[in-house]
């Protein structure tokens, strides 16, 4: 027998509001506010396991009024299987103690316990009414929906870490590689001042290690700042200006007009080149650099080429910059090629698909 009409657009609200959900609290409020509309819950909790890695669980959110629910749940062995490791849902009745003790204060005549699967967590719900078939198959069914939700958010907070630590690990390698070696310098420079004021070769290597110092910590800080809005042409023109200001002499070619990109797609194309610009510079030992721009069909290429010294090898491999930047041409849908060799510079070209209208 299908479920009512009203249950099956609960089905669908819910299936919409997990998709705009932002934050795991957000998409929880949002299936439990659902099922105690559709299924006329008292109240509605999901609770998930907690991370001392005890059989134990948590309280993230709840909707629904009259009754307090725990802020933590505690099983024994057998206890966690059904509840937790279960594929289908369990009515309580009483206070239920042979399972867990109860969760509501004051405790309900009767509470449902409804498993996510794969030990996700579980939704603890007082209902108001005798729970029939239909409405159970509601239930597991909106169940369904919450588990994958869970597990789409915390596959997206992985995500969202892993990118994290690789930012972290580029700046610590930058750190190490360029801002710990000049201030190393400088203070083996103020060192032998304190004991020879008089020698001008130390105090020269002494102000070339500053402002190298000064110039790495001044190229990250306007590198992390989003292009303004105003096109994509502007923003490349400013990119060679910030550079040209730094030492760097950087031409554009390519189209006068440039398609426009969306925001996020945008960022990314300007720190991509930001950050191939910044290589020619530190790295490279470049004299000059070209930065192209032109479309092709329904593609857009930007590319930096460098008359540096180049490299060899698998382009990449153990550079976290040249890794970051592959990661955001992938983010941007976009792929990323590097073609460098010993003695012949180096062209990092980012190509773009362009939104048909």
């Amino acid at each position: 027998m299908k479920p009512p009409r009203s249950d099956l657009g609960a089905l669908g609200r819910t299936a919409r509001a997990l998709v705009r959900a932002v934050t795991l609290p957000e998409l929880a409020r949002g299936a439990l506010e659902e099922m105690c509309g559709t299924l006329g819950f008292e109240v509605a909790v999901l609770y998930l396991p907690g991370a001392d890695g005890r059989p134990a669980l948590e309280r993230l959110a709840a909707a629904g009024a009259g009754r307090e629910p725990c802020d933590r749940l505690v099983f024994d062995a057998e206890a966690w299987r059904l509840a937790v490791q279960g594929d289908a849902p369990l009515l309580m009745r009483d206070r239920g103690a042979w399972l867990m003790e109860h969760p509501f204060d004051p405790p309900a005549d009767s509470w449902l316990v409804l498993p996510l699967g794969d030990g996700l967590g579980v939704v603890i719900a007082a209902p108001a009414a005798e729970v029939g078939p239909e409405s159970g198959a509601v239930l597991r069914l909106l169940g369904d929906l919450l588990g994958a939700g869970i597990a789409s958010a915390r596959l997206r907070q992985e995500i969202e870490r892993t990118a994290l630590e690789r930012e972290r690990l580029r700046l610590a390698a930058e750190v190490h590689d360029g801002l710990a070696q000049d201030l190393a310098l400088a203070m083996r420079e103020l060192a032998q001042l304190e004991s020879d004021p008089s020698d001008e070769a130390s105090r020269a290597r002494l102000r070339a290690a500053v402002a190298s110092a000064h110039g790495i910590v001044r190229s990250r800080l306007t590198g992390m700042v989003a292009p303004q809005p105003g096109g994509l042409r502007p923003a490349l023109e400013e990119l060679c200006s910030r550079f040209a200001e730094r030492g760097l002499t950087v031409r554009l070619e390519g189209d006068a007009e440039l398609p426009e990109l969306p925001p996020p797609v945008a960022v990314a194309a300007v720190r991509v080149l930001s950050e191939a610009l910044a290589n020619a510079e530190r790295h490279a030992a470049a004299g000059t650099a070209v930065l192209e721009a032109h479309r092709e069909g329904e593609r857009l290429v930007l590319a930096v080429r460098d008359d540096g010294r180049g490299f060899a090898g698998a382009a990449g491999q153990g550079h976290f910059g040249l890794l970051l930047m592959r990661e955001r041409a992938r983010a941007a849908n976009g792929t990323l090629t590097i073609d460098s060799a010993p003695g012949r510079g180096t062209r990092v070209a980012l190509d773009l698909p362009l939104a048909r209208s």
